[in-house]
């Protein structure tokens, strides 16, 4: 028997999984011709890598965790938010009578968010866009913040912003197999559908008191297409802005998101 000194120059074979083979004794595969060597080769390393999976796999399990997120703009020293009125927007193609007031939800929403997670003072902030300018020149425009009367511009930020909120048509048709209660036959009947797409999105800007210039700026948006619905309704609603409602609060608070891992047990 040999000991380890007096074995032959081990041969490898490395995978894209990161397992290592070695062959220490070497005496058979160099008998095979190179073809059958090289089959020989990946055979016996396909079994182990199937091996090794249905291993990890069996001893696997998921658990749900939550997953710290930092601010995206770190605002030191300030100490109050004013929320200022959203102007409102956008296409009403299916249902062109949407009874709901998208501004005060959006801001009691928020203003709720915040005094949740954060110790920052809030403050409403009413104004009013001019007709013959767009909303996003005025909410960028600085002397148009400056006009505003805002007590302790030193330490305050305004949070301000643009929405479209529209709807929209989708239809489609839909297959689906029937069966006759008589015969019991089947068949595929198709017909069509009406669907109704929502589509809820927020420039957030983030305006410094003090001077009335941008701070931050981010878009979010969120859409959804559902089935037998012509009507936009306010559950409808807070279904798209409840996934946006948490991004633009932790522009300034940290907060967790929800996700799964999977474990495995050996």
């Amino acid at each position: 028997m040999k000991t380890p000194q007096m074995w032959p120059e081990h041969r490898r074979a490395i995978f894209g999984s990161g397992y290592e083979i070695r062959f220490r004794s070497v005496n058979i595969l160099d008998r095979l011709s190179p073809i059958m060597r090289k089959f020989t080769l990946y055979f016996l390393s396909f079994s182990i890598g199937l091996l090794l999976a249905g291993q990890c796999t069996a001893g696997s399990s998921e658990i749900q965790i939550m997953a710290p997120l930092r601010p995206k703009y770190v605002a030191k020293g300030y100490t109050r938010i004013y929320l200022a009125d959203f102007s409102v927007s956008g296409e009403h193609n299916l249902d062109r009578q949407v009874n709901i007031n998208i501004n005060k939800e959006i801001k009691e929403t928020l203003k709720s968010e915040f005094i949740d997670r954060s110790a920052y003072a809030i403050e409403d902030l009413k104004i009013e866009i001019p007709p013959d300018r767009k909303p996003e020149e005025v909410l960028k425009d600085a002397s148009f913040w400056m006009a505003m009367e805002i007590q302790d511009r030193g330490n305050s930020l305004i949070l301000a912003g643009a929405v479209e909120f529209s709807n929209h048509e989708k239809g489609g048709l839909v297959t689906e197999r029937v069966t006759n209660p008589r015969t019991g036959t089947q068949r595929v009947v198709t017909s069509s559908q009406e669907r109704l797409q929502l589509i809820l999105g927020i420039n957030l800007l983030l305006i410094e008191a003090k001077n009335g210039e941008k701070l931050f700026e981010e878009t979010f948006k969120e859409e959804e297409v559902y089935d037998d619905i012509t009507n936009v309704s306010l559950p409808l609603f807070y279904d798209l802005f409840e996934r946006i409602a948490p991004k633009i609060v932790g522009v300034l608070v940290p907060y967790r998101v929800a996700g799964s891992r999977t474990l495995l047990q050996p």
